[in-house]
């Protein structure tokens, strides 16, 4: 009887044995995942900020360089000026840069939240197209667009995320196609049902296509594919991965084909709720022929160099400017002023004291006539989709995200004339 319980002693060790060695087994293959998921984000991380370094450090070494070369030789006019048309492209494809680092590091975070606003997919739509053909002022080549009637234009969708899919694929055409060449914007409806609209959004463009290897993996982050001198400007290599996030947050899909030498072909098909009796107000049409000069502006900035710029844009359209540093002093300088003195505020968001969304808010709550009427502009440094949406809420009337255009300044205060 003890042999036997001495046996089943040992059978229970050995059990025992093999279930710790298992456990230890299976912990062992845990931490070799883990060392190997951590490797692999360590060398992703560093191949995002090798990406990174070589390309913010390309426009910057072109905005310094020529900036020494300008002041070297500030008396020759035509050179400043050659510096200063590089400058600006220059940093026009920085900000594009940090533009794509932001957005990538958002998405990955889980940070971008699909926005559904009821929207006119004609306005989208025409927006891309001006905003294409503002690229090839200077080129010749021809946006053809063929956009049918829309049954249902009005949607419930991401306008601005949908924008930035289409310019995205449409700045790519535009970098790509030579001189001579075309490029083709077609958006049309093409089924309905259960309160759904599926949209069809096709660019072509018959640039210099791509290499079958690369297409493939094309939506990856970083893919840059070689194509010699056709451009001088390469972007981080993220706008295409952006871009597919993008439109699969969006429940859609997107493709491509892609020939060398003959050009590139995306589709993009995505379906949205259908707002119906959708009474849409009457908009303010631009008009660049309203004069701004005498107007009064309060510019409420607590940055120096940014309120300097933002003063310069304005007097330059002889324009009155009154400052403030903070959203306190602005809100006590328009509640001590005369009815209807200014004919706009432009407000910047992050600031001491008070900030300019607490300031619109108090301002807006103000006893006077003008506190609902007067527009007040965003123009502020945080820039995606929910800061914009946030500035709505708040009261504000437009957002202006700084870098700022002069020309967009203007406009964007022409948009408020009476």
């Amino acid at each position: 009887m003890s042999e036997v319980s001495e046996t089943m002693k040992k059978k229970k060790k050995m059990k025992q044995l093999k279930q710790k060695i298992a456990a230890l087994m299976e912990e062992k293959r845990l931490l070799e995942k883990k060392v190997l998921l951590a490797e692999n984000a360590n060398k992703t991380k560093t191949a995002f900020l090798s990406h990174m370094s070589h390309d913010i450090r390309t426009p910057m070494n072109g905005i310094i360089g020529m900036t020494d070369i300008a002041i070297k030789n500030f008396d020759d006019k035509e050179k400043v000026l050659d510096c200063l048309k590089t400058i600006n492209n220059s940093s026009e494809h920085l900000i594009s840069l940090l533009n794509d680092i932001l957005d990538m590091s958002r998405i990955e975070s889980g940070k971008v939240a699909i926005n559904h606003e009821t929207m006119d997919i004609r306005e989208v739509v025409e927006h891309c197209a001006l905003m294409t053909e503002s690229l090839l002022v200077h080129r010749k080549i021809e946006l053809v667009r063929e956009i049918s009637a829309f049954k249902n234009p009005f949607l419930l969708g991401d306008k601005l995320h949908l924008r930035q899919v289409l310019l995205n694929i449409l700045g790519n055409a535009v970098k790509f196609t030579p001189d001579g060449g075309k490029i083709y914007l077609q958006a049309r409806e093409i089924s309905e049902g259960n309160g759904r609209a599926v949209y069809h959004f096709e660019i072509e463009d018959t640039g210099i296509g791509m290499n079958p290897s690369f297409v493939e993996k094309i939506w990856e982050s970083f893919s840059q594919e070689n194509t010699g001198n056709f451009s001088n400007q390469k972007g981080t290599g993220l706008g295409m991965a952006i871009t597919k996030r993008l439109v699969d947050l969006m429940g859609g899909t997107i493709t491509v084909e892609s020939e060398q030498g003959v050009g590139s072909r995306f589709v993009i098909e995505i379906s949205f709720d259908i707002v119906s009796n959708y009474q849409k107000q009457s908009e303010i049409v631009q008009r660049s022929d309203i004069d701004l000069k005498g107007w009064k502006i309060l510019l409420v900035e607590d940055n120096e160099i940014n309120m300097e710029i933002a003063k310069i844009m304005l007097e330059d359209e002889h324009i009155d400017v009154t400052t403030a540093e903070n959203g306190q002093l602005a809100v006590n300088i328009f509640n001590n002023s005369p009815q209807n003195m200014f004919n706009a505020i432009l407000m910047d968001i992050r600031m001491p004291v008070m900030d300019g969304l607490s300031a619109t808010k108090t301002i807006r709550a103000l006893p006077r006539r003008d506190a609902q009427a007067v527009p007040i502009i965003a123009m502020t440094a945080d820039a995606f989709a929910e800061d914009i949406r946030g500035t709505q809420n708040a009261g504000m009337n437009a957002h202006l995200a700084k870098p700022i255009r002069q020309n967009e300044l203007y406009e964007t205060l022409r948009n408020f004339s009476v």
